[in-house]
């Protein structure tokens, strides 16, 4: 063997550049599918809800506007860094950066990089930061951020519905524990639940008789919600690639990287049936709390959809 040669490093090249050509593909069709939003009955737009979900990440927060939601997020923040403004934030997946131009608005960040593989939402972000007078305050990348080698850069990582979107949850933590300086602060609100949204039967089986318990009042037909499958699952995967692939790994891995629990917030139930509720508010003044209270239940048996996570790395 001639010395100083690899005789294995071209094929170890080749790999990687055939990794790289599947990982590009897989983000232009999952930026395909975030080109235009598509707006509907959503349970995010019921305050009940978005309280319920609140007053567990934050007790005693008060509810922001329905849809818009982070006053808990917000006051979770607040408290962790004593209302002291983080320097320098990045956010993963940060779509149109809404969220994060509120976090400055709030005071609560100074600067954001904002890294997104949709076009589309950069160009969308890019655009609102410059009409909300934020352009030297966001910068925004058409770029897929766990590829730049980060190492305690930033005061503040902020994933907002977007871990769940990740191909290697494993790898998006470890870079964000890098990217953390010390006594930087690590959040996650995230989707944790079933992979591709392929919900269980014991889901879809108490969502059902709810619904049916309910018809009178919701008319929605409870064969709606349906269970996962493997045809389901594929055509799941085509429409959006980047949809939940490693969903279920959230929870261990939060735990993994920095030692704490992640906070389990439920929404099993009203992530499948909220959206038939929502506009009903005036027919029964019970009907929400009674899916909370289904929600409850569902989570204390082990179905969860949402969590919630905030770490501070040691100084």
């Amino acid at each position: 063997m001639t010395k100083g040669r690899c005789w294995f490093k071209p094929a170890l090249s080749r790999q990687r550049t055939s990794s790289d050509m599947v990982k590009r593909l897989l983000h232009k069709l999952s930026g395909r599918k975030w080109k235009a939003a598509k707006k509907g009955t959503r349970w995010q737009d019921n305050p009940q809800f978005v309280a319920y979900f609140d007053q567990q990440i934050s007790p005693g927060s008060a509810s922001a506007d329905p849809g818009t939601g982070r006053n808990s997020i917000h006051d979770a923040l607040r408290k962790a860094t004593q209302g002291q403004a983080l320097n320098r934030a990045v956010s993963i997946g940060a779509g149109t950066g809404d969220n994060e131009r509120a976090l400055i608005k709030a005071g609560l960040v100074k600067h954001f990089d904002l890294f997104e593989v949709s076009a589309d939402r950069v160009a969308q972000a890019t655009e609102r930061a410059a009409t909300e007078g934020m352009q030297n305050q966001v910068t925004v990348h058409l770029a897929d951020a766990l590829e730049r080698d980060v190492h305690e850069e930033y005061n503040f990582v902020y994933w907002d519905s977007a871990l769940h979107h990740m191909f290697d949850v494993d790898r998006a933590l470890r870079w964000s524990v890098r990217a953390l300086k010390p006594g930087g602060v690590l959040l996650i609100s995230e989707y944790i639940g079933p992979t591709r949204l392929q919900w269980t039967r014991a889901e879809v089986s108490a969502v059902r008789r709810f619904l049916a318990e309910n018809r009178d009042v919701i008319g929605a037909e409870p064969m709606r919600v349906r269970p996962g499958s493997p045809f389901r699952r594929f055509k799941q995967f085509l429409r959006d690639p980047s949809e939940a692939p490693q969903s279920d790994r959230i929870v261990p891995l939060f735990k993994k990287h920095t030692g704490q629990e992640l906070t389990i917030l439920g929404g099993s139930a009203i992530h499948l049936a909220g959206g038939f509720l929502t506009g009903l508010e005036d027919r029964d003044p019970t009907l929400h709390d009674r899916l909370i209270a289904l929600d409850r239940t569902q989570r204390e048996k082990g179905h969860y959809h949402f969590g919630f996570g905030l770490w501070q790395k040691p100084a």
